[in-house]
């Protein structure tokens, strides 16, 4: 299935922190709008024949960018939404300068940490209690873009 990626409307929060509250850690309406008042922030949605599917949450400063959150409706995981959404914003990122990405993925969350690896991510460290809700490592991955 072919997914199209664009930046993250205002208009399109609620439904993003819809999708979010399957998360551990979920990001609402007001963070997301919120976010999306940030100079620093990029944010970015996958969408497909069900409508909305995912979006990511990034910061960029200098030629830096950091991941912070990662969505995609539960009914959509597996299907290449989570792929084509990171490929897309990372391509957004390139364009805008970006030369390399930093993410933190729970220890535990080994289809993201395969999703990651897949895209040409590689584990730079440990961050040891960096979850609280359930309490979990963070992996420390990173890409040259």
């Amino acid at each position: 299935m072919e997914y199209t990626v664009r930046p993250m409307a205002a208009g399109d929060a609620c439904l993003c922190a819809a999708i979010a509250a399957a998360a551990p850690e979920p990001w609402s309406e007001s963070q997301l709008l919120s976010e999306l008042e940030s100079d620093a922030a990029r944010l970015f949605v996958a969408g497909g024949e069900g409508g909305l599917l995912g979006f990511a949450v990034f910061q960029l400063a200098a030629d830096e960018a950091s991941l912070c959150a990662l969505n995609v409706a539960p009914a959509a995981r597996r299907k290449g939404v989570g792929s084509a959404l990171l490929a897309g914003a990372l391509a957004a990122l390139k364009a805008e300068g970006a030369s390399q990405c930093f993410l933190e993925v729970r220890a535990a969350n080994a289809p993201a940490l395969a999703l990651y690896r897949q895209l040409g991510f590689a584990a730079a460290g440990v961050r040891r209690g960096f979850y609280r809700h359930p309490p979990d490592d963070a992996v420390v991955m990173t890409l040259a873009l």
